[in-house]
């Protein structure tokens, strides 16, 4: 990762270069791509977490600690749902810590550390829940949030039984990696053997790096948030803590009565969920879908995720062309879904009854041929973010046809991401000497590989690709695969050698159509908001330094380029209305046959988003529209009846931006560069060339 000044800056998963290309699946396979690196889904364990013991220092002092049978930590804060306002309340019981309490000098009265187990946090959404764990919290890897006092502010001389204090607990608040000043106030008392606190903090999300909250499409959050403790801890010569807390009740038990999940929810859940929500794949990391029991256990979200129209993920609305593999779902079975869930999501099969993802035979490939990388390439956890090129040699001597590949990824939990390039043969000593310049198997390439085209690109959770029938990818005698990898080396750095698979056509390339790849850009201009404007980073000058700083000299002239191809001013494209900007571009098509293909790509403040063929005449033809732009959920789109084009249609892609989809992050002008938080305008269209005449 890139640090820049304001924030944290992740590069974008598929461009390492000014120019480089943006690949899109054809075929079958559906290509989503992750906006971080995959986790691993996490069972939540229901003990009480461990926090630092405190010994008594006398016969008059009293050490209480926390019972977590009797204690809660809840946050609370507004919340817009799937259209709908509301206030989200979750709550944990998920805390341990010690009060030492002296009687006769109640100003020695000492706070440890309490610590809060976030993973347990559970609210009336469970979907609200996992995505709140997993995205935002991170609880796999920080599961336990600290508080540690400073000082106790507003104790009396002297404590009475049974009369409340107001008091102060100035102190820092952990979360995740971020440390930041934080006092909780209420009352305190002290009944018999128990010591009762009630206490509120009001802490901002953008502090710790988990908020404001937005999923396009779904939900948005405000950044206030109002913490409530409301702890009970006995006297530890008295009695004995819990180790253990009650898990949440059973949800698969259900009261009501709805349609049966064996008719009427499986074979839904089957044809357009358990594919991604499988072990692995991307829907994975928030829900397992591999049993009954994992179903009827977000039957609380379930009826909200299909009405909103959320899930299954399908971004392209109506006015698109039609597309194949479309998991969406039809008005009968969101409202069957729907009623099933408002039941309480009863089961009339054994709750382990298995989950079978429906089988697409287009999305296999075989392995006619594999190539890994020569040896073994052994990063470090001194460099996180670690982006590598390999070259290799499928040993080809004569033209060949590829109908399908899939990359094998050898220790995919430190693999982000790889872009794989063909090159032909007049580059292969030009890529030797790179190999040979750099210690170890292949070479650093931040900023480009040296090869001639992007054809392939994988992320966790990536299916295999195979081109529709008829068509390959032609390679000739001395091409060569270049895969650039981007490690994400965290607690660990294992030897890697991943692997390429393609799956060779049975005749040569004369006897198929051969696939072209184009990508179209169009340019990306947001400034600030108008009482931003004069902070040193809302100067679109000092942000392209700050780029070229970052991904190198030609990354920080590629708006200008883009502004110059497409015949804009930047006073005209970088207006701000309502905190949105827009921007389109106007092209030619470059390869002339059968359109079987299209894409999109923009960061996390894209919006709208559309592609039209022809536009403002008779002709006109939307081929891609997106209303509600999701950088979590994107894809190929593979057409059901392919559009034939030639050099003399025009293409326009069309971008809208909206500054308040990150509202966490500070002001600044943001332009075209690799950075997630920076901008694009992408479009890759797949085009079958026809023969001449």
């Amino acid at each position: 990762m890139v640090r820049r000044a304001g924030g944290l800056v992740r590069r974008h998963p598929l461009l390492t270069g000014a120019v480089a290309v943006l690949a899109l699946v054809v075929g079958a396979a559906t290509w989503f791509w992750w906006t971080q690196l995959r986790v691993e889904y996490v069972e939540v364990s229901y003990a009480v977490p461990t926090a630092p013991r405190l010994v008594s220092q006398g016969t008059d002092d009293v050490v209480y600690r926390i019972d977590a049978s009797r204690s809660s930590v809840a946050y609370e804060t507004e919340e817009r749902l799937a259209g709908v306002s509301q206030t989200a309340r979750g709550t944990t019981s998920g805390i341990a810590g010690d009060v030492r309490v002296d009687r006769t000098d109640p100003s020695a009265t000492e706070v440890g550390e309490i610590v809060v187990n976030v993973a347990q946090l559970t609210s009336d959404e469970s979907i609200r829940d996992q995505r709140l764990q997993h995205d935002f919290l991170e609880a796999q890897d920080h599961p336990l949030a600290t508080f540690t006092t400073d000082e106790v502010v507003g104790l009396p001389d002297e404590l009475v039984e049974g009369e409340d204090v107001e008091v102060e607990l100035v102190g820092q608040l952990t979360v995740k990696e971020t440390t930041a000043p934080t006092t909780l106030s209420g009352t305190a008392r002290i009944e018999g053997d128990e010591l009762h606190l009630e206490a509120v903090a009001d802490v901002k999300m953008s502090t710790f790096d988990i908020g404001p909250i937005s999923v396009a499409g779904l939900v948005t959050t405000a950044d206030d948030v109002r913490l409530t403790f409301d702890v009970v801890a006995v006297d530890v010569t008295v009695s004995e803590a819990p180790t253990l807390i009650a898990a949440p009740d059973d949800p698969v038990v259900a009261t009501g009565e709805g349609p049966s999940y064996a008719e009427a929810v499986q074979p839904v859940i089957e044809r357009s969920c358990a594919s991604c929500h499988a072990e692995g794949e991307i829907g994975g990391e928030h829900w397992r879908a591999e049993t009954a029991a994992d179903v009827a256990g977000i039957a609380d979200g379930l009826d909200l995720m299909v009405e909103s129209g959320y899930m299954p993920p399908w971004q392209a609305t109506d006015l698109s062309v039609p597309f194949q593999h479309d998991p969406s779902l039809s008005d009968g079975e969101i409202a069957a879904l729907a009623d099933w869930a408002r039941a309480g999501g009863p089961l009339d099969v054994d709750p382990e009854t298995p989950l079978v993802p429906a089988a697409d035979e287009a999305e296999q490939v075989d392995h006619d041929l594999v190539v890994a990388l020569s040896e073994p390439y052994q990063g470090s956890v001194d460099v996180t973010n670690d982006y590598r090129c390999f070259v290799l040699d499928p040993g080809f001597t004569e033209p060949t046809a590829i109908v399908g590949y899939e990359f094998l990824p050898d220790k995919d939990e430190i693999l982000h991401h790889a872009t794989v390039f063909r090159a032909g043969a007049d580059r292969v000593e030009g890529l030797a000497a790179a190999d040979a310049a750099d210690d170890g198997p292949g070479w650093t390439c931040y900023t480009g590989t040296g090869a001639d085209e992007q054809f392939a690109a994988w992320a966790p959770g990536q299916d295999p690709t195979r081109f529709p029938e008829g068509s390959a990818m032609r390679w000739e005698p001395g091409d060569v695969a270049v895969i650039q990898v981007h490690y994400h080396f965290t607690h660990s750095a294992p030897p890697d050698q991943s692997a390429m698979a393609f799956e060779l056509a049975d005749g040569p390339p004369e006897d198929y159509d051969e696939l072209a790849m184009d990508i179209y850009l169009g340019p990306a201009e947001i400034p600030c908001e108008p009482e931003d404007a004069d902070l040193p980073a809302c100067d679109r000058d000092t942000v392209r330094e700050q780029i070229r700083e970052d991904f190198g000299f030609a990354a920080s002239f590629i708006g200008d380029m883009l502004l110059r191809t497409c015949d804009r001013r930047l006073e005209d494209v970088a207006v701000l209305t309502d905190g949105r900007a827009s921007a389109s571009c106007d092209h030619r098509i470059r390869t002339p046959g059968e359109i079987i293909g299209v894409g999109g790509h923009m960061h996390e403040y894209g919006d709208l988003f559309r592609l039209t063929l022809n536009p403002d005449t008779p002709e006109e033809v939307v081929l891609l529209d997106i209303e509600h732009w999701d950088f979590s959920w994107q894809r190929g789109y593979e057409l059901v009846t392919p559009i034939q084009v030639d050099r003399d249609d025009v293409v326009r892609m069309e971008c809208t931006w909206d500054r308040s989809l990150r509202p966490e992050l500070p002001p600044r002008w943001i332009t075209w560069a690799e950075g997630t938080e920076d901008e694009m305008c992408y479009m890759p269209i797949a085009t079958r060339t026809l023969p001449e005449g």
